[in-house]
């Protein structure tokens, strides 16, 4: 115990002493930050020993009023730092001043005393009154003194506010002891402190943070219902909760459509994928604004915007019936029906956007030939992109393919629904009409007759040099080819009887229904959604029904060119790949489809010494020796070559031989062959059958693209790609090589059987695959039949080297007879049997 001395002055001295004391033993702790609670515990300790209930008694009246602090002396401890004289009045010049904190028995834990352990925090902030003094869950000391007034009037200093922060109420029985800050404090000591209180103390505020002790339960609220005050950018946890690592506040969501999509999620349309599901919940999940296309006013322009471009679907070849869109007439929402009109948009859009690129059916399920995949934007990109963009209706026309094909058939679309309402002017009286043709003998290319300058009059066929008007040109037999596709006629560039009658205006074969052509068009239009949506400012285009291919640079074909497609049996795939290489005078091996299908059977029969195919050569069989001969071909096995009647050809695997023809007259590749390497070695060259290109019907080979003009399809390539004059390509033709191209040139193989010309004029081609009705019944799930163009017998007969008949049509017997027709050789049997 401090015992008291008989100066009078020295007593009236003692409460502005201990204020003294205090706000520089607060400002030790500021300043080392690491004080024990034991150390400030032994430290009050030796300015007085009154117990908390003593101290309790002289501060508070029956009404609950605090008045002064007990008389006590302070003497220095040996922790304590000056007290700055620029921070702290003169104690002469002050009045004494209500005490700030209680002080507890040395020793005594906050355990044992039933109080929390408080966060002391003191920061530093000049000429800043305290601000913990509103925040003090408590009874107030300054609050609370009757003679507010009177302290008023007294200087102010310059204190160090704390952090306000709540605490559990305390008694009076229960008042915290000061205890040094722990290092978890750091985290409260960077929050700005809060607004001044309107009546601030002259003495430091310490405002502490309660952390609970395990099992503490907090005490009642005290009787004034003083309310802790909020800290602005945290969240502030309630008495008995522990403070969590992250104290950034989560604000509910603003938007009260948004909220009520949130409990919509889990239920999302089944029409949607996996991946379009996710994004819808990941987008809504996260979104901090309002909605994108729906308000409780109904739904908002952006979104009366793209439901009206969504109900013009069909304008673009999708379904209509497929996208479900609210009215865009809605309006005065609930929350809930907003919520249902923004998640309906939504998933119309990512399924418009899905269709559009392609991903509506997938072109590998209708045939193994269809060897695309279609160019799909991710939904969370379509999301976050449509939600982005001033004009979302823009977007999702922007997701239709690029192609000028694509376009032009959609406006035939629009022109056959008459969509677009322009009326049809009448056509003029054209004189070529008034030609007509008398019955005659056939007219074929190189033919020459009378009749031919008539067909030339009629179907406006000028001759460059007037001595060839009745000569059956090319340009002529192009003209033919044209009028009998248009007029539904066996495209043959014959003029027999049959078109004769329809040149001279008579009555055409029925064309297709309208309905059909539509449907027709709907296909291709799909098919383009398949093609790679940069086929490339240089490409090459092979368009398989039409046995023709392209050359485009910049969108202007440089280049057109008949070809030679693969049979019904031997399709050519459809897909896309790069050319590498050129290669001239190449030599040929024979692809293992070749060697099991149409090889190896020859080969086994040579072993058993003839009969079957070779029978019908006089009775005697062939060695597998001839065989090969016939064509020029090499036998290897393992490197190196043999002797291919040494070999049982019925005991092996033959894909385990290789077999190669060397450059010559008979290599079936002739002189050039185009490669762009794919998993279906297929790739264009050139042929020894040339005769074929004058057929109508050309699904001829064994797979591979055979070009018309291969001198004038590699002068087009060289010059592109390596600046070549005509002359270094004819070089190549002579000394034989490879050429690696410096570009790689883009090679798109499709399978279009309608095309609109440049006079917007629609053509459609023999669908011999027959994939326009597999398409169609993948598309609208019923079945639909379209004119398919049938495989020509002779054709293909005199592809693979067998003999023709003459007539063009023969009743079953005649087809056994033609098939039991025999060849004049060997060579003539398999010449073009093996061709790729």
């Amino acid at each position: 115990m401090i015992e008291k001395t008989g100066v009078s002055k020295r007593v009236g001295m003692l409460p502005a002493i201990a204020v003294l004391w205090f706000a520089g033993s607060l400002a030790a702790v500021n300043a080392q930050n690491a004080v024990s609670a034991q150390a400030v515990a032994a430290a009050t300790a030796q300015v007085a020993e009154p117990t908390v209930a003593a101290v309790a008694a002289q501060t508070e009246t029956p009404s609950g009023h605090p008045l002064s602090p007990p008389n006590v002396v302070p003497e220095p401890h040996p922790q304590s730092q000056p007290i700055d004289a620029a921070a702290t009045p003169a104690a002469s010049d002050q009045q004494p001043a209500p005490a700030s904190a209680a002080v507890v028995p040395a020793g005594a834990s906050p355990i044992e005393t039933g109080t929390t352990t408080p966060y002391v925090s003191v920061n530093p902030a000049p000429s800043q009154p305290p601000a913990a003094i509103d925040a003090a869950p408590g009874p107030s000391v300054i609050e609370q003194a009757p003679a507010a007034a009177a302290l008023d009037a007294q200087p102010e200093p310059q204190a160090h506010p704390a952090v306000a922060a709540p605490t559990p109420p305390v008694t009076a029985s229960e008042l915290p002891a000061v205890a040094a800050p722990p290092v978890a404090n750091a985290a409260v000591d960077a929050v700005a402190p809060a607004a001044p209180a309107a009546a601030p103390s002259t003495s430091a505020a310490v405002a502490p943070v309660p952390v609970p002790e395990p099992d503490h339960q907090p005490a009642a609220t005290p009787a004034n219902g003083a309310a802790p005050a909020a800290t602005a950018a945290i969240a502030v946890p309630t008495p008995g909760e522990a403070l969590s690592d992250s104290t950034a506040q989560v604000l509910p969501p603003a938007d009260s459509v948004v909220a009520s999509i949130r409990t919509k999620l889990s239920s999302l349309s089944q029409t949607l994928t996996n991946d379009e599901r996710e994004a819808l919940s990941n987008y809504y999940g996260q979104i901090t604004g309002t909605a994108l296309w729906a308000s409780p006013t109904g739904l908002t322009a952006r979104g009366k915007a793209v439901v009206a471009e969504i109900g013009r679907a069909e304008n673009w070849g999708l379904p209509g019936e497929a996208f479900s869109v609210p009215s865009i007439g809605i309006s005065e929402l609930t929350a809930e029906a907003a919520a249902d009109a923004e998640l309906q948009v939504s998933t119309a859009v990512l399924l418009y956007a899905r269709y559009a690129r392609g991903g509506r059916i997938n072109p590998r399920n209708i045939s193994q030939l269809m060897d695309q995949s279609p160019d799909l934007v991710a939904p969370a990109t379509v999301l976050s992109e449509v939600a982005a963009t001033g004009s979302p209706d823009v977007y999702l026309t922007s997701m239709h393919p690029p192609h000028p094909q694509f376009e032009a058939l959609r406006k035939k679309l629009l022109e056959l629904r008459g969509v677009d309402g322009t009326a049809q002017d009448e056509p003029e009286v054209d004189p070529a009409l008034s030609v007509k043709l008398p019955p005659g003998r056939l007219l074929r290319l190189g033919v020459t007759d009378d009749q031919v300058a008539l067909v030339r009059q009629r179907l406006k066929v000028p001759a460059n040099d007037p001595a060839d008007e009745n000569v059956f040109d090319e340009s002529v037999r192009n003209a033919v080819l044209e009028f009998q596709r248009t007029n539904n006629l066996a495209a043959d560039g014959l003029v027999g009887n049959g078109t004769r009658q329809v040149l001279n205006g008579g009555t055409a074969p029925p064309r297709a229904s309208a309905e059909s052509t539509i449907q027709r068009i709907l296909i291709n239009m799909e098919r383009w959604r398949w093609v790679p949506r940069d086929m490339g400012e240089f490409h090459v285009w092979d368009n398989v029904p039409e046995y023709l291919t392209r050359v485009v640079k910049n969108g202007e074909v440089i280049l057109r060119d008949e070809i030679v497609v693969g049979q019904p049996s031997w399709p050519t795939p459809v897909f896309s790949a790069d050319m590498k290489t050129i290669v001239f005078r190449p030599s040929w091996g024979v692809p293992n489809g070749i060697k099991t299908k149409e090889l190896g059977p020859l080969l086994r029969k040579s072993n058993s010494g003839g009969g079957g195919l070779f029978g019908l050569f006089g009775g005697g069989g062939y060695s597998a020796q001839a065989v090969l001969d016939a064509h020029d071909l090499q036998a290897y096995q393992n490197g190196r070559r043999i002797d291919p009647n040494s070999v049982n050809w019925a005991s092996v695997d033959i894909r385990a031989y290789h077999f190669t023809q060397p450059p010559g007259p008979k290599n079936v590749l002739g002189e050039v062959k185009f490669m762009f390497p794919n998993k279906h070695d297929v790739y264009m060259h050139d042929t020894p059958q040339r005769h074929l290109f004058a057929k109508s019907y050309r699904a001829l080979s064994h797979g591979c693209l055979r070009v018309h003009h291969p001198r004038r399809f590699a002068e087009a390539l060289l010059e592109h790609d390596k600046g070549w004059s005509s002359s270094q390509v004819g070089n190549m033709f002579s000394r034989g090589g490879e050429i690696a191209l410096s570009t790689h040139i883009p090679v798109h193989i499709t399978y279009m059987t309608a095309r609109v010309d440049d006079n917007g004029k629609l053509h459609t081609f023999g669908d011999f695959y027959g994939l326009d009705s597999r398409t169609a019944a993948a598309l609208t799930g019923r079945s639909i039949r379209f004119e398919q163009q049938p495989a020509d017998l002779d054709a293909i007969a005199e592809a693979e080297g067998r003999p023709q008949q003459q007539q063009q049509r023969r009743s079953p017997q005649r087809k056994q007879q033609y098939s039991n027709s025999s060849p004049n050789s060997l060579s003539d049997v398999i010449q073009g049997l093996f061709s790729p």
